[in-house]
C-alpha cells in the first residue's frame, strides 16, 4: 500500500477484533514512530505498551472511551519537554513537545493503516489517573493513547473522509489569493 492509500484508508476505530497482531508489527509501528520528523532532532517522547486486559480496561474508564480495551494493544505515547529545555525556551519546549508526539503519532497510525489496522488516537485531560495507572513519573505528559487492533465492525468505525472546498484553505503567495 502507498502513502495516499494508507491515508485515504485510515479511519478512527473504537471496536476490535479478539485477534493478536504479530509482535514484528507492532515493533514497526514504533519504529516508524521513531521516524518522524522532529524539532531540534529531539526525540523526547516515549511509548508503553499494554497488553494487559484490566489496564486497558481502566485506561478505557479514565479515557472516557468505551469498547477501546477490546483492542489487543494500546500504545500511550509520553513526553519528557525537559530533554527540549536545553534547546528552547520554556514555551517552545512544550509545543515542540506536542508537535514531536503528534508527527510520532501520525506516521504509527499510517503504517497502522498500511498493515490493515484500525486505530484511534484518543487524546486525555486525565493526565494524573493516566501517570498513576501506568506509574509514570510526573515530569512526563500523556500525549496520546492508541488502541490498535483488526476492526470490529463497520458500525464502530468513524470515517474520516471531510469535504472540503480547497479554495477556501488554499491561498496562493498571499493570504486570500485563492486558486480560483
Amino acid at each position: 500500500m502507498d502513502v495516499y492509500d494508507a491515508i485515504t484508508k485510515r479511519r478512527t476505530v473504537y471496536s476490535f477484533l479478539d485477534k493478536e497482531v504479530n509482535e514484528e508489527i507492532i515493533l514497526k509501528l514504533i519504529d516508524s514512530a521513531v521516524k518522524s520528523p522532529t524539532a531540534g532532532g529531539i526525540r523526547e517522547y516515549e511509548f508503553i505498551i499494554v497488553t494487559n486486559q484490566n489496564t486497558k480496561r481502566e485506561i478505557s474508564k479514565i479515557s472516557l472511551t468505551p469498547y477501546i480495551d477490546s483492542a489487543p494493544f494500546m500504545v500511550v505515547v509520553i513526553c519528557d519537554k525537559s530533554k527540549m529545555d536545553a534547546v528552547f525556551d520554556e514555551e517552545d519546549s512544550e509545543t515542540f513537545c506536542v508537535e514531536n508526539a503528534a508527527l510520532a503519532i501520525e506516521n504509527m497510525l499510517l503504517m497502522a493503516s498500511s498493515y490493515g489496522l484500525g486505530s484511534a488516537w484518543i487524546a486525555t485531560l486525565q493526565q494524573g489517573d493516566i501517570k498513576k495507572l501506568l506509574s509514570i513519573p510526573e515530569k512526563y505528559k500523556v500525549r496520546g493513547i492508541i488502541p490498535l487492533g483488526y476492526a470490529k465492525d463497520e458500525a464502530t468505525i468513524k470515517i474520516n473522509a471531510p469535504k472540503v472546498d480547497m479554495n477556501r484553505i488554499v491561498h496562493i503567495e498571499k493570504f486570500n489569493n485563492s486558486t480560483d
